[in-house]
């Protein structure tokens, strides 16, 4: 936590290019695109060539043409990836890659060529082990590509340019699928899009090969590559973020505006409660909870081929499929950070887990291929949403990718094994309902059955990752739906939590430089102009005692403080500021403005020196009587924005590393979002005095009249407030 936070003259720092305007991170992206494409793409092209060369055999022996080429595109990144990273490491990097495509490349071409079943097959794991350098050459690339402070916007890149290639391959492989058809006569026949395969792999290789500077640096190695089996076995160490278990988890600020709910001294602060649900049966839930989604999305991709055959679709009907699947992901994947902001994330997790097994059984049922490409894109759109919040709830979230992502390859496994044989063993009926006829086929009743084991199981998940307990699911959904969060009845009738025989306590908060001692100088004004008894205070340093903890803490001289004897120097201090400033002005009815409070000890030395958050609040918490305010104003600007504009010399906090602040920006965050009742967020990049005008209209919401009791009964007029 840094001194009172006054802002001086910009310091000097060169510009920091975002991740996007580095040319050799630009050409890196390009090759890894061309080359995802070509991977989504052999998958449809492989699998559909499987189904047409096995088209004259019985459904079963489809079934398993189909199901072995999907196996082994999964096989090579679940059992050798290691193998891949390890060899990779010790190889020049540019050569490997382009190899690695021209391989691809060659066996693509041939597999038309060849047009036998084992060679496809075989084809499928060439072109999926061939893969796997990409993965460790980009994630050793990228430290020495990209500056550190854009490294998470080049991870989200390149993460897109991998993944978000899906959608682009599967529609790419139904026109292709089209053109075939009407322009060569070869209907169901996937030359066409294994040519195309072969020439993007060829492309990959070619831009790899001219990005020579990307690859000019050796002096990074590779991460290591820890194969998915061994972190199946890791998921109990996932540990749930202490900010994002609390019941209003990820509850939208904007969205409770009306509402006027404070807390009562003696609530807990932000970030000291127990992680929701115990750990042990959290993490089970989100395993389960992506074992579920997995399962839908691999029980479809399995069984696409032949399930729009039987619709009449043939492969532009396949590629329709994929790509209604595929844009539902990634939609889902792009909303679920954003959706129902007020609602719980893990009940959200739950139910959109549940959501996509159900949406297995009209896929199922419906005989028609348009409406079953919708429903596909629900399905996906549920698994996407779930999938993007399942990433996000335990603290690490590169490791929490990694597991899920370990447990999505090891389900689709299993999944791409059982479920063709399953709808070849089954096989297609005929059944008579009432004088009408139903055709029941094997893929449609194997995945009836895949949504009778995962919908339970999403069920299960939900049950053990909901941290809203005893509160009834429909008002609580139907309170999201209309942007604040359900209180039950009987709390409701207890009145606002807010004691109002007090004063109103605000606080400020931020990183460094991002404006918190300006704007609350200006709130401060802005409430004494209107008539109120206003208190302006600030952490470190606002009592005797707490200036010369304020010297001791933020003196550059001050060597050797270990990170808990600092956290207990703040909270002397706080302890101080609260009994001999903050309570006794809101005993008297006046308005504290206060410039940091707890949550920066959370931020600072809880995410800033890596202390375990809850037990920083539990020591606050002792320190301040559970002292609250009634609404904290969270001032974020991105962080190389806000050192640039600190006066020099640093003081001890502020000559922190970037990273040291960024993790303080990122906990900021992580508590507002957990606790969005108290929490105004606000931009403060913006005009200071657009700033200024949110702040004074979210402030008169929780104003108490000052003009006393009586003299409104007779005047009945309130004081005006109005703009600056």
């Amino acid at each position: 936590m840094n001194r009172t936070g006054t802002t001086g003259p910009s310091r000097s720092a060169e510009p920091r290019p975002a991740a996007s305007a580095i040319g050799p991170f630009r050409r890196l992206r390009a090759a890894v695109s061309l080359s995802s494409l070509g991977f989504w793409l052999s998958l449809p092209a492989l699998t559909a060539l499987a189904g047409t060369l096995t088209r004259d055999e019985h459904l079963s022996s489809r079934a398993q043409a189909i199901a072995g080429v999907l196996v082994l595109l999964v096989l090579p990144a679940l059992l050798l990836a290691p193998v891949a990273g390890a060899v990779t490491s010790r190889l020049d990097r540019r050569i490997t890659l382009v190899a690695a495509d021209v391989l691809r490349f060659a066996v693509v071409v041939s597999v038309p060529l060849v047009d036998a079943v084992p060679w496809t097959m075989a084809a499928a794991f060439l072109v999926a082990f061939a893969s796997l350098p990409w993965i460790f050459v980009v994630d050793a690339s990228l430290p020495v590509l990209v500056p550190e402070e854009g490294r998470e916007e080049a991870r989200r890149s390149m993460l897109r340019a991998g993944y978000g290639m899906a959608p682009v391959a599967a529609v790419v492989f139904a026109v292709l699928a089209l053109i075939a058809d009407a322009a060569f006569g070869v209907a169901e026949r996937a030359d066409l899009p294994l040519y195309v395969t072969a020439v993007l792999f060829l492309a990959a290789a070619a831009t790899t090969f001219t990005a020579s500077e990307v690859f000019s640096s050796a002096t990074t190695t590779p991460p290591p590559s820890p194969s998915p089996l061994k972190l199946l076995f890791q998921g109990q160490r996932l540990q749930s973020h202490p900010a994002q278990g609390q019941a209003r988890n990820g509850q939208s600020q904007r969205g409770r505006r009306g509402a006027k709910r404070g807390h009562p001294e003696g609530t807990p602060v932000a970030g000291a409660h127990a992680a929701g649900p115990a750990h042990d049966d959290a993490v089970r839930g989100l395993t389960l909870a992506a074992t579920v989604v997995a399962l839908v999305v691999a029980a479809l991709i399995a069984v696409a081929r032949l399930h729009a055959r039987n619709l009449g679709g043939g492969d532009a009907g396949y590629g329709s499929l994929l790509a209604g699947l595929a844009t539902g992901l990634a939609f889902g994947l792009f909303l679920g950070p954003r959706m129902l902001e007020p609602f719980s994330r893990r009940r959200l997790l739950g139910l959109t887990a549940i959501a996509a097994a159900l949406a297995l059984v009209p896929i199922a049922l419906v005989q028609n291929l348009v409406v079953v490409v919708f429903l596909a894109a629900f399905a996906g759109m549920a698994a996407g949403v779930a999938w993007a919040l399942g990433t996000r709830l335990p603290d690490d979230v590169l490791r929490a990718f990694a597991y899920l992502r370990a447990v999505a390859l090891l389900t689709a496994l299993v999944v791409f094994a059982a479920v063709p044989p399953l709808a070849g063993l089954i096989g297609d009926h005929r059944l008579e309902l009432g004088g009408a006829t139903y055709d029941a086929s094997g893929t449609g009743l194997a995945l009836l059955i895949v949504a009778v084991l995962s919908a339970p199981a999403g069920v299960v998940a939900y049950r053990r990752l909901d941290d809203r307990r005893g509160i009834p699911l429909r008002p609580d959904l139907a309170a999201a739906l209309r942007g604040y969060v359900y209180t039950p009845p009987e709390e409701a009738a207890q009145g606002p939590a807010v004691i109002r025989d007090r004063g109103v306590f605000i606080a400020f908060e931020g990183g460094e430089g991002a404006g918190k001692t300006t704007q609350a100088r200006l709130a401060a004004i802005w409430l004494r102009d209107h008539g109120y008894d206003v208190v302006s205070t600030h952490e470190p340093g606002a009592t005797k005692i707490g200036m010369r903890l304020r010297a001791m803490l933020l003196d550059k001289e001050t060597t050797g403080l270990s990170a808990r004897a600092e956290t207990l120097l703040y909270a002397a201090d706080r302890a101080d500021h609260v009994a001999n400033v903050i309570r006794p002005a809101l005993e008297r009815g006046a308005i504290v403005v206060s410039d940091r409070y707890v949550d920066s000890s959370l931020a600072y030395q809880g995410f800033g020196r890596r202390q375990e958050v809850s037990a920083i609040a539990r020591v606050n918490a002792w320190a301040i009587g559970g002292l609250v305010p009634d609404l904290t104003i969270l001032l974020e600007v991105p962080t190389e924005t806000g050192l640039g504009r600190l006066a020099s010399p640093a003081d001890r906090i502020e000559g922190e590393s970037y990273e040291f602040h960024e993790r303080v920006r990122e906990g900021f965050r992580a508590l507002a979002e957990a606790d969005p009742d108290r929490y105004l967020i606000v931009d403060a990049s913006r005009p200071q005095a657009e700033i200024a005008r949110e702040i004074q209209y979210r402030i008169r919401e929780i104003l108490p009249d000052p003009v006393p009791a009586g003299t409104e009964d007779v005047t009945s007029t309130f004081p005006a407030i109005t703009d600056v």
